[in-house]
């Protein structure tokens, strides 16, 4: 029994602590790939950081994106009853609003049309 109830507190602290430091990542490499990398055609050409280029330092922030996405879920999966308690609640509009709109945030880039200039 007191093996379970660690495990429970443990792993979403794990996940936390996973979050925080997807996020500073993502953070990270995000200001550096606009700052410190700049596309070639503003004077970054060949430039490399840690021995990656601004290619490889991008497709590394898109799947630490990937993995943050997913732990998210499993984060919510985790507070699932949580959730639906406090969708139950008076202010239960207001989560229905915040879910829609993230919803929205995302799905957006996807349903963008694509044009050629």
């Amino acid at each position: 029994m007191k093996r379970n109830k660690t495990l429970r507190l443990a792993l979403p602290r794990l996940i936390n602590y996973l979050l925080f430091c997807g996020g500073a990542f993502l953070l990270g490499s995000g200001l550096a790939l606009e700052t410190r990398l700049p596309p070639g055609s503003r004077g970054g050409h060949g430039l490399s950081m840690l021995g990656m280029t601004r290619h490889e330092w991008g497709e590394l922030h898109f799947y630490v994106g990937l993995a943050m996405a997913a732990l998210v879920l499993l984060h919510l999966a985790l507070h699932w009853g949580w959730l639906k308690n406090a969708l139950k609640s008076a202010t239960a509009k207001l989560g229905y609003v915040g879910l829609a709109i993230g919803l929205i945030i995302f799905l957006i880039p996807l349903i963008l049309p694509i044009t050629q200039k």
